[in-house]
């Protein structure tokens, strides 16, 4: 069972309304929303997603004009204790694993954060943190 999660990237316009395009036409289409991060330039946004049906939301945000891609990323749970989150950083440190960007996962039942890595290093990563005990999510 692979533990990569498929998150999908989106370009959108750094303009009122876009964000909330983006999620209605999700919502009218039965899409759920497990995690989001918007990053901002001054014209453009990178709007990250992981939804329920990756493939089905792809499709119809390219039918509505909006250029998306998938991107290969982890989930990790994170306990509720000082350095649970440390332990993870510090496990793909010692390995010279690159973090490129992580943010939170929302679910009600446990803590979690994505992670992008270096794809030559994603193998790598889920390796190091599979054997260092830390739980990796395979599905949101």
């Amino acid at each position: 069972m692979s533990k990569t999660i498929k998150q999908l990237s989106i370009f959108v316009e750094n303009k009122m309304g876009e964000l909330s395009d983006i999620t209605t036409l999700l919502a009218s289409q039965n899409i759920s929303i497990e995690s989001i991060n918007l990053s901002d330039a001054s014209d453009f946004g990178i709007l990250r997603l992981i939804v329920d049906d990756s493939i089905r939301a792809k499709e119809i945000l390219e039918k509505s004009g909006f250029s998306s891609r998938f991107t290969d990323v982890f989930a990790v749970e994170i306990s509720d204790h000082v350095g649970s989150f440390n332990s993870v950083i510090k496990a793909l440190a010692k390995q010279n694993i690159n973090i490129e960007y992580t943010y939170t996962l929302s679910n009600a039942q446990i803590g979690a954060f994505v992670f992008k890595v270096a794809d030559a290093q994603l193998q790598n990563a889920i390796k190091t943190l599979e054997k260092e005990g830390i739980n990796l999510l395979c599905e949101i």
